[in-house]
C-alpha cells in the first residue's frame, strides 16, 4: 500500500527529474505503468490511472538512505529505508530487473552527495526481432546471415591456398569429362549405328571408356585434396576455438554449462568438418555441373535446351523456400542436443549424490525427456525431408518426359536426329544427380551452418579479461593490494560487494571473515581478476590490476581452494602443473613442505601415481595437502587461502595447517576459513557482511568488542564446538558401557 495518503495526488508543474525509472505494477500489485521521479529534494511515485498520471507517495530525499531491490517471486522491488522501516518507492516485474537496479545505483550515489553516474537504463535490443543484444556489440545472434557465416568458414582455408586452387582446377577439369560421355554416345548412334561409319567404332568405344577412367582418376584426387584440406582446417578450428575458450572470463562460464560447451567442442565442430569434406567440394563440383551441363544442351540445339530446363526455377525456388524452414528446425535440434550433453554432464559428475539420495530413477525421467526431445526434433527433420524429396524428384522428372515429347517430335519431323535425342536424355539424367544432390546441400546446410553459428559465437564473444596496449609489465610484485571503492555484482541486477575499500601492506596476512554470502569468496575472485570490478578499482604495488599484463600477474600469485582440483595424472605432474619445468628434486622439496611426500612415497608408483579423474584416487586431505605443494612450487607473492582446511580431520587438519604455516612466509595472504582459531596468527581480521567491511583488528582487538559480528561468530563457534564435544563425550561413554 502507498505511504503518505496525504500527498498531493498531483505531480507538481515544473519539476527538474534528477532520475527516472520506469515499472510496470502498481502498488496493489497489478499490472500497470508506473514511474518513480527523484528531484533535488523529493521522492516521487506516480501511477496512471483514468483520470491521468497521479502521485501515490512522495518522500523527501532527505529521510531516505540504503536503497535496494528485492527480488520477489516474479516481481522486482525498489525500496529505500526511510528511520527504522524501508518504504517501496517502485515496483515491477523480473523484466525490469535491470532497470531497477540501475535506478537503484543512482539513488544510492545521490544519497551520499555523489554525481548521479551515466547509466543507461533502456534494452537495446534487435531491430528485426526485438531480441536484447549482447554487450558491446549491435549484432544480434538470431539474425546472422547465414551466407556470411559461410564466408567465415572459408577464411580457415587461407592458409592453403595453394590447395583451393588444385581443388578448383579438378572441379572444372572433372565437369568437362563429366559432359563427354553424351557427346560421344550422340556420335556413336549417329556416325557409327546410323551411318555405318565403323571406323569410328573402336575409338568411341575407347574414348567412353577413357573419360570413365579420367573421371574416376580425377575423383580421387579430389578426395585426397578435400582430406588434406578439411584435417588441416578441423584442427585450425578446434584449435582456436579452445584458445578462446582459455581466454575468456568466469564471467562467461558462469552462464554456461560444461555439456554445452562440449558439444560445441565435438559435435559442433564436427559438423563443420563435415562441410569442408562433404558439403563444399560436392557443392562447388554440382554447381559446376548445373552451369555446364545447360550450355552442352544450348550448344546442341537451345530451343530443346530451354524445354528441358523449364522445371529448374521451380525446383530452385521450392528448394530456397525448404531450407530456411530447415535452418529452424535444425536450430532446434542442436539445441536439444546441446541441453542433453549438459543433462548427462551434470548425471556424470554427480554420480555419487545421485545415488546417495535415490536419483536414478528422476535423473533417467529427465534424461528420457532429453532424448525424445532430441529424438522428436530429428524425426521432425528427416520428415520434412522425405516429404520434400519425393516432390522434387517428381518435378525434376518433368523434364524427361518434356524431352521425349519436344525431342521425340522433333526427330519424327527430321529436325533433330536420334543421337541428339539420346544425348539430350543423358545430360537432363546427369542434370538430375546435381539437383537431388542440392536437397543434400540444404541437409547439409541446414545441419552445419546452424553448428557453424554456435562456434563463431564463442569466437566472437568478446574478451572481459585481456591485456591491452597499454598493459605494463611487472615482473616482480611486492604484494602491496589496495581496493578503492570497489563495486561488484555477477548480474548486473544484482550487486553483491558494495563499496569496499581495503588497503594491505606486502607480506600482511589477512584473514576474511563473516557469515555465508558476504562476499568473501567474490572478494577473492576480483583479487584474482576472475572478473573485473564494475565499479572502483584494485590496485597492486599501485598500479591499477587491470592494466597489469595478466601473464605477469598470474605467475605471481597462488592459490589453496576448499575443493582443490587435480587433474587426471600422476601426482608429480599436478604437483609442477604451474611449473612443469621443475625438477623432481623440486617437486619433492614442495611435497616435503606441504607435508605430502610421507603418504607419496607410500604408494607403489610414488610420485608417478595416476590420481584418477578429479583426483578421486585419493583422500580430500592428501588432495589438499598436493595442493599445498603445487602453491609452494608455484611461488606466489600473493596467495589465496579459500577454507584450506575445510571438512578433514583434526589429524590431518593438523598437517596441512604445518604446510600452511611455511607457505605464508614472506608473501601476502588472503585467507578465509569457518573455523576462525586458524586465523589467530593473522595480522589483521576482515569481518564482512552483506558484501561490505564492517569490523577490522586483530583477533584480540576485535574480541574487545562485546557487541560486534566478530565476537558474536565466536561465541557461536564456541557454542557449536561445546555441542560436538558433548555429543562426542556421550558416544564415547556409550562405548565404555558396551566394553
Amino acid at each position: 500500500m502507498p505511504d503518505d495518503p496525504d500527498d498531493s495526488s498531483r505531480l507538481p508543474a515544473s519539476i527538474t527529474p534528477l532520475i527516472e525509472a520506469a515499472g510496470d505494477l502498481t502498488s496493489l500489485g497489478s499490472l500497470g505503468a508506473a514511474r518513480l521521479i527523484v528531484t533535488a529534494d523529493t521522492v516521487y511515485r506516480v501511477e496512471s490511472t483514468p483520470a491521468g498520471e497521479q502521485v501515490v507517495a512522495s518522500y523527501p530525499l532527505a529521510e531516505l538512505a540504503d536503497p535496494k531491490v528485492e527480488d520477489w517471486v516474479d516481481a522486482v522491488s525498489l525500496q529505500a529505508r526511510r528511520g527504522d522501516r524501508y518504504v517501496e518507492l517502485l515496483r515491477g516485474t523480473t523484466a525490469k530487473g535491470l532497470i531497477f537496479a540501475n535506478a537503484q545505483k543512482k539513488l544510492a550515489a545521490l544519497l551520499k552527495g555523489k554525481p548521479v553516474p551515466p547509466i543507461e537504463d533502456k534494452l537495446r535490443v534487435c531491430s528485426r526481432c526485438s531480441r536484447p543484444l549482447p554487450e558491446d556489440t549491435d549484432v544480434c545472434p538470431a539474425c546472422l546471415n547465414r551466407g556470411k557465416t559461410l564466408l567465415r568458414l572459408f577464411e580457415f582455408t587461407k592458409p592453403y591456398r595453394f590447395r583451393i586452387v588444385w581443388a578448383c582446377v579438378l572441379v572444372v577439369m572433372g565437369t568437362v569429362v563429366a559432359l563427354l560421355p553424351p557427346f560421344l554416345t550422340r556420335h556413336l548412334i549417329d556416325d557409327v549405328l546410323t551411318d555405318k561409319k565403323t571406323y569410328l567404332f573402336g575409338w568411341l568405344i575407347a574414348g567412353l571408356v577413357a573419360t570413365q577412367a579420367l573421371s574416376n582418376l580425377m575423383q580421387g584426387a579430389r578426395n585426397r585434396n578435400t582430406a588434406y584440406l578439411s584435417r588441416g582446417v578441423t584442427i585450425d578450428i578446434r584449435t582456436r576455438l579452445f584458445h578462446k575458450l582459455q581466454q575468456l572470463s568466469m564471467g562467461f562460464y558462469d552462464k554456461r554449462n560444461v555439456g554445452s560447451l562440449m558439444s560445441r567442442m565435438t559435435n559442433d565442430t564436427g559438423a563443420l568438418y563435415d562441410v569442408l569434406v562433404d558439403g563444399i567440394p560436392i557443392t562447388l563440383n554440382n554447381a559446376a555441373l548445373l552451369v555446364g551441363i545447360p550450355i552442352a544442351m544450348c550448344i546442341m540445339n537451345w530451343q530443346i535446351a530451354l524445354w528441358a530446363l523449364l522445371p529448374v526455377p521451380l525446383v530452385l525456388w521450392a528448394v530456397n523456400r525448404f531450407r530456411k524452414k530447415m535452418m529452424r528446425v535444425w536450430s532446434r535440434y542442436w539445441h536439444s542436443w546441446s541441453r542433453m550433453s549438459s543433462s548427462l554432464n551434470g548425471v556424470l559428475q554427480g554420480t555419487r549424490v545421485v545415488r546417495t539420495f535415490r536419483g536414478e530413477n528422476r535423473e533417467e525421467d529427465k534424461f528420457g525427456r532429453r532424448i525424445r526431445d532430441l529424438a522428436q526434433t530429428g524425426y521432425t527433420a528427416e520428415i520434412g525431408w522425405s516429404n520434400f524429396f519425393p516432390m522434387v524428384m517428381f518435378v525434376m522428372s518433368l523434364s524427361g518426359f518434356i524431352i521425349w515429347w519436344v525431342g521425340g517430335q522433333s526427330v519424327l519431323q527430321g529436325k533433330m536426329t536420334v543421337g541428339e535425342l539420346t544425348a539430350f536424355i543423358g545430360y537432363v539424367a546427369m542434370m538430375r544427380e546435381p539437383l537431388m544432390s542440392l536437397q543434400r546441400f540444404i541437409d547439409w546446410v541446414s545441419r552445419s551452418l546452424t553448428a557453424a553459428e554456435r562456434v563463431f559465437e564463442i569466437l566472437d564473444t568478446p574478451l572481459d579479461i585481456e591485456d591491452t596496449a597499454h598493459s605494463l609489465p611487472m615482473p616482480s610484485l611486492k604484494g602491496e593490494v589496495k581496493f578503492t571503492d570497489v563495486h561488484f555484482g555477477y548480474e548486473k541486477a544484482r550487486e553483491i560487494v558494495h563499496g569496499l575499500d581495503l588497503e594491505v601492506k606486502a607480506g600482511e596476512m589477512i584473514g576474511l571473515v563473516g557469515h555465508s554470502g558476504a562476499g568473501k569468496s567474490t572478494l577473492i575472485n576480483l583479487l584474482l581478476r576472475f572478473y573485473d570490478p564494475t565499479q572502483g578499482h584494485i590496485e597492486i604495488d599501485g598500479v591499477d590490476l587491470r592494466h597489469i599484463k595478466i601473464d605477469d600477474f598470474r605467475r605471481q600469485v597462488g592459490a589453496v581452494l576448499q575443493e582443490s582440483y587435480l587433474f587426471p595424472g600422476s601426482i608429480r605432474d599436478n604437483i609442477a602443473y604451474g611449473r612443469p619445468d621443475a625438477s623432481l628434486e623440486e617437486v619433492m622439496a614442495a611435497a616435503h613442505a606441504a607435508n605430502a611426500h610421507h603418504f607419496i612415497v607410500h604408494f607403489p608408483d610414488g610420485y608417478d601415481t595416476y590420481v584418477g579423474e578429479r583426483g578421486h584416487r585419493l583422500s580430500g586431505g592428501e588432495r589438499q595437502r598436493i595442493a599445498i605443494a603445487r602453491a609452494i612450487l608455484h611461488n606466489p607473492r600473493i596467495l589465496i587461502l579459500d577454507e584450506a582446511t575445510a571438512s578433514v580431520d583434526t589429524e590431518t587438519e593438523r598437517m596441512i595447517q604445518e604446510g600452511l604455516d611455511r607457505l605464508v612466509q614472506g608473501r601476502t595472504v588472503f585467507a578465509i576459513a569457518h573455523r576462525l582459531s586458524t586465523l589467530k596468527n593473522a595480522d589483521r581480521l576482515v569481518v564482512m557482511e552483506e558484501g561490505k567491511i564492517v569490523e577490522m583488528g586483530t583477533h584480540e582487538e576485535l574480541l574487545a568488542n562485546p557487541l560486534g559480528l566478530y565476537t558474536k561468530l565466536v561465541k557461536m563457534q564456541l557454542e557449536m564446538n561445546k555441542v560436538r564435544s558433548g555429543f562426542l563425550g556421550e558416544v564415547a561413554e556409550e562405548e565404555e558401557a558396551k566394553a
